[in-house]
């Protein structure tokens, strides 16, 4: 991960490590004198979003539990990028993966990071349109996914629900570009 070049790291050691992410211990000093302690969750490769839109201005969603927050959301398709995988391929793979949809265009929306206080995971979100439904034999969900796909316009997501940010953001981004 790469670090502002003022800022000193006086002790780093992993405290834990999974395939999808590792949380670090992280001793460092600003260059203002101030030093501090602090967790890092490493995900290193990254996660991609798509705001797959119909003819209508609807975009599709998909309504997940996540345990986290305990509760049920409304999210865009969303996921992360496997070791040597492109932005684009992997918001192709969610894409099918969580909704059955393809789209023949595709634009990059540009990049965010989710949770600056804490996380390095950056996540590339896409406008996807031009969708079809998927005949015959797809790319299925994760095992560890149980999803309820939904359509909604992006006007309506912004009046309130159960939403995450990144759901949030590109409703947002596509009412106020007209996108």
């Amino acid at each position: 991960m790469n670090r502002h070049p003022d800022v000193q790291i006086l002790a780093s050691r992993s405290i834990h490590a999974s395939s999808a992410f590792e949380v670090l211990l992280e001793s460092l000093r600003l260059p203002s004198g101030l030093e501090l302690s602090t967790l890092v969750v490493d995900q290193p490769c990254g996660a991609v979003a798509v705001a797959a839109r119909f003819g209508n201005g609807e975009i599709l969603l998909v309504r997940q539990y996540r345990h986290a927050v305990g509760d049920w959301l409304l999210e865009i398709p969303a996921g992360r990028l496997n070791p040597g995988e492109s932005a684009l391929d992997a918001a192709r793979r969610e894409l099918e993966e969580e909704t059955g949809h393809r789209a023949r265009s595709w634009t990059s929306l540009g990049s965010f990071v989710l949770a600056p206080a804490l996380c390095t995971e950056r996540m590339t979100l896409f406008l996807a349109e031009d969708l079809e439904l998927v005949q015959g034999e797809r790319r299925l969900p994760d095992a560890d996914e149980e999803l309820e796909v939904l359509r909604a316009h992006p006007r309506e997501l912004l009046s309130g629900g159960h939403l995450d940010a990144k759901t949030i953001l590109a409703a947002a981004r596509l009412c106020s570009t007209g996108r």
